[in-house]
């Protein structure tokens, strides 16, 4: 029973916030037993809360358990905090940027570049008042006009326009890198959360520019070859439907029906779980790898990290059983 890998592939991961902690007790296990999986993969591809997972994984995998452990320290103080991570004073990305000063290598971009395949959103920030062009808009069959879609909107004394996403895969140096990966996860919802900027250009989460209530796959502009997607299983705890809902404000002065098409996935990411659920989810991933790596006769027996929970995989039929 099972497969052999061969190449070309490469890696995917999947963004689910604090919930893709998941996704970092997987990514463990294939520098723990699945070496030379990680080794012969040509690229790396990530979304949101992962994109820092993958960058570590691709630049520094051996600080792996550190970033584990300082996500354990901020997720503590958050738990302390009264609005979660939207508590006033509080800056998400200031925390996180602090983090990825402490474990990125200085030659994080030499090594991320055209390995590493982030998305984002482009957001351009724009004044309130700004008249939308005809493009922008389309006429309803009532006297009110209806927005294709949410154009524009504000937040707090910030008004954001919203473009398209991007794929990102060459940085010009580590404080790129960093803010790219910080753009990868800001939603422009909170105005504690300072946006991050590369070249002039400010990114937000990749989700913002989806229409799916659901968390969608992400694709990636790879060469060919086959693509491992990395992201917790779908009937499994940790796959949570998108909660929060964009608040669109007509900011034109002019009469719009401006719904809510997008939803952005925050999930538990503003009020973690418990440590000790979180431990319970990396230890998931972990294990999800495992069977993957023992299906395709890729894990490397050894005394690093977390064994099996089981000697035998016979619920094991297919690679369908296998994603993760």
């Amino acid at each position: 029973m099972g497969e052999y890998l061969t190449q070309p592939y490469h890696l995917s991961f999947a963004g689910n916030s604090f919930m893709g902690i998941t996704n970092l007790g997987s990514a463990q296990c294939l520098v723990d037993h699945g070496l030379g999986v990680l080794q012969k993969a040509q690229r790396i591809g990530a979304t949101s809360s992962s994109a820092m997972i993958a960058a570590v994984l691709a630049t520094a995998p051996n600080k792996l358990p550190d970033y584990l452990y300082l996500l354990f320290e901020l997720i503590d103080e958050i738990a302390t905090l009264p609005l979660g991570a939207i508590s006033p004073g509080f800056d998400l990305i200031h925390r996180l940027r602090s983090i990825l000063l402490k474990i990125l290598p200085e030659d994080a971009h030499i090594k991320a570049s055209q390995k590493l395949h982030l998305k984002a959103t482009l957001l351009q920030a724009v004044d309130k008042y700004q008249t939308l062009a005809v493009q922008d808009v389309e006429q309803g069959t009532s006297s009110c006009v209806r927005t294709k879609g949410p154009k524009v909107f504000e937040i707090g004394n910030r008004c954001w326009s919203l473009g398209q996403e991007v794929e990102l895969v060459s940085y010009a140096s580590r404080q790129d890198l960093i803010e790219v990966l910080l753009g990868c996860i800001y939603v422009p919802w909170f105005p504690t959360w300072q946006p991050p900027q590369v070249s002039g250009k400010i990114l937000g989460d990749s989700a913002l520019s989806r229409l799916e209530n659901f968390p969608a796959e992400p694709s990636f502009h790879f060469p060919p070859g086959k693509v491992i997607k990395i992201s917790p299983d779908p009937k499994c705890r940790t796959a949570i439907r998108d909660k929060i809902a964009c608040g669109w404000v007509d900011t034109t002065g002019q009469r719009f029906e401006i719904t809510s098409l997008q939803m952005f996935r925050i999930g538990d990411g503003l009020y973690p779980p418990p440590k000790g659920h979180m431990e319970a989810y990396y230890a998931d991933g972990y294990e999800d790898a495992t069977k993957f790596l023992k299906f395709y006769h890729s894990y490397d027996e050894n005394e690093k990290g977390n064994g099996p929970r089981s000697d035998r995989y016979a619920a094991i039929h297919s690679p369908e059983d296998l994603k993760f």
